[in-house]
């Protein structure tokens, strides 16, 4: 069995072959060297029969199509809520507090208990004081 990956490769591949016979150093050997997949020139002499399994790469021959494993796993979260219970009984007042808040954020992650931040607050210097400037004044002012 050899994955659908590789022989979509060894398709686009064989498309070539009709390229390949008219000059026959386009191949390069890419797809053996790289992927392990048969080349140009390789897929020439199989044109008119089938390729051998030998000539791909065991990677690609390790798929197995069969159906085990294709339905989905069933998913719970009992023992994980079985857990969470007995340490919620352990805690103490506080705890209990902090563990309901961290559940409640998990369960409803739009409605937070977070305020939005303050508007930006300028820390940088002292506060400017408004400019006083004789309108008529040629002087430059320093802090330019």
């Amino acid at each position: 069995m050899v994955s659908r990956y590789a022989l979509n490769q060894i398709a686009v591949e064989f498309e070539r072959v009709y390229y390949a016979d008219k000059n026959p150093s386009c191949c390069g050997y890419v797809m053996r060297t790289t992927q392990g997949l048969p080349c140009v020139c390789e897929l020439s002499k199989y044109v008119l029969g089938s390729i051998p399994l030998d000539s791909i790469h065991m990677f690609w021959r390790r798929l197995s199509f069969s159906d085990q494993g294709l339905s989905e796993p069933e998913v719970t979260i009992k023992e994980e809520m079985k857990t969470i219970s007995k340490r919620f009984e352990e805690l103490d007042v506080c705890g209990k507090f902090t563990l309901k808040i961290k559940l409640w954020e998990i369960a409803y992650p739009n409605q937070n208990s977070t305020c939005d931040p303050p508007s930006k607050v300028n820390t940088k210097g002292a506060p400017k004081k408004p400019m006083n400037r004789n309108q008529r004044s040629t002087k430059c002012d320093p802090s330019y």
